[in-house]
């Protein structure tokens, strides 16, 4: 039985990296892999529950940030002591080098490092780190091209996508909704990257109709909802936090807006076009991420370029043609290979053949 362990450089919760752990590892282990998850951070409940009842291993690692040489040791006696086949390292950065050094003391013949993001927070750590990083690799994976480009160079890499369970996603109201409010709609982390700020700037410049949803959580929340109250905007954006039915809010927006400084392949994008919905996105993301429907991408320089465009489009017919084009939507990211178990065999298989060469 192949042994596994995948490892998130990042907090294992309400994010992209996240969603691409818990879902791969979930449907590896029906496939008959071992697996397990190393989490630098204490779990909720819901996920550890989520993990265990799908026969997936979790570790807490709680101090990779605050005593990276305590983390380094126990992530090199995990390791060592459960002799696995394969070390996937998720992250964005050539800080994965903790990591995978640490599989590579414990004797782990075949250690990858998995890009998520095209740019990194700390460049300068980055910059040090990665060439050490390259010696260590074995193999590279990317969630697409422009991330792999980023941080391998000219380096050989596989694109690995972010496929999801797709129909979980399908606008349910065959018919369209009627509402006289227009629901526009982000979901992801509060940070800097993610910038919701930038909506926060765009809903106070729009007329009343207009209703802003924010799906998720993070470090910018308190921040964010001051804002909101300093603009006099409480009745007009609306908070959900961290939730576990992300389709549910999907289907009542009317235009999907993502604003983000810079991107990998982010999976809010591939669930909003599952969903139907038309997206207005930053310019800073790659343009990988226009795989189906209406995606337009507009400089995040200039708010008002925004205000025009959503106050300009069409949402009636939008509404009338949701479910049509949730479906055509689907039906266009499968053929483009961003279904999960479509993913996860292509994942497989190429587990198999690095243990193979090894």
């Amino acid at each position: 039985m192949l042994k596994v362990l995948m490892i998130n450089t990042n907090y294992l919760e309400d994010n992209g990296v996240s969603t691409f752990i818990i879902g791969n590892s979930k449907l590896l282990a029906r496939k008959g892999v071992a697996i397990s998850v190393v989490a630098p951070n204490i779990v909720s409940e819901n996920i550890k529950n989520d993990l265990k009842s799908s026969n997936v291993k979790l570790y807490e690692l709680p101090m990779r940030f605050s005593n990276s040489l305590l983390y380094f040791y126990k992530l090199y006696n995990l390791v060592k002591k459960n002799n696995y086949d394969i070390v996937h390292v998720n992250g964005s950065s050539g800080s994965m080098l903790l990591e995978v050094f640490a599989s590579y003391l414990a004797g782990v013949k075949v250690r990858i490092a998995h890009c998520h993001n095209t740019k990194t927070s700390h460049p300068f750590l980055n910059d040090c780190m990665n060439p050490l990083l390259e010696l260590l690799v074995t193999n590279r994976f990317a969630c697409n091209y422009a991330a792999g480009k980023w941080l391998y160079g000219k380096r050989k890499f596989w694109v690995i996508k972010n496929g999801l369970v797709l129909n979980d996603y399908k606008y349910q109201n065959e018919s369209g909704s009627k509402s006289d409010k227009v629901i526009l709609g982000n979901v992801g982390r509060f940070n800097f990257q993610k910038n919701q700020e930038f909506l926060i700037d765009l809903i106070n410049q729009l007329d009343s109709k207009y209703v802003l949803l924010l799906v998720g959580s993070g470090d910018n929340f308190n921040s964010l909802r001051k804002m909101v109250r300093e603009k006099g905007l409480r009745d007009r954006v609306i908070f959900t936090g961290t939730v576990d039915n992300v389709q549910d809010y999907l289907r009542k927006m009317d235009l999907f807006l993502f604003p983000s400084r810079y991107e990998g392949q982010p999976y809010s994008v591939i669930e909003a076009l599952a969903s139907g919905l038309p997206i207005l996105i930053s310019d800073r993301v790659s343009k990988e991420v226009s795989l189906a429907g209406k995606l337009k991408f507009i400089q995040i320089d200039n708010v008002n370029d925004w205000v025009e465009v959503v106050n300009n489009f069409d949402y009636e017919n939008s509404r009338i043609n949701r479910y049509k084009n949730s479906l055509s939507n689907i039906k266009a990211l499968k053929s483009k290979g961003y279904d999960l178990n479509t993913n996860v065999n292509d994942m497989l298989e190429l587990y198999n053949s690095f243990v193979k060469d090894k």
